[in-house]
């Protein structure tokens, strides 16, 4: 069975088009990725037990916590945040599509 059969079978199993069931898909796994990139923001947040960015940051400037590799994991949060904001807009997208 190619994945578009199963695709069809599943999604009138479940009563919805093909087309939502893709969608519903899509949307959870664009979720579940978010979720995953916001356990590693708050993981690496509590490396240095900083409850936001902007502390994680003052602590570094302060010599509260160590510069390297504090400095790195500020750049991966700034960028663990752009991907959640990316994924946000996407869903976004997606809903209104």
């Amino acid at each position: 069975m190619t994945s578009m059969e199963t695709i069809e079978k599943l999604s009138r199993k479940y009563s919805l088009s093909q087309e939502e069931f893709i969608k519903l898909g899509s949307a959870l796994a664009m979720k579940e990725k978010k979720r995953a990139l916001q356990i590693e923001r708050l993981e690496i947040l509590a490396r240095y037990e900083a409850e936001t960015v902007n502390d994680l940051e003052e602590k570094i400037k302060t010599g509260a916590v160590p510069e390297h590799p504090a400095w790195e994991d500020l750049i991966e949060i700034k960028n663990i945040e752009a991907g959640i904001g990316e994924i946000e807009l996407d869903i976004r997208m997606l809903q209104a599509a």
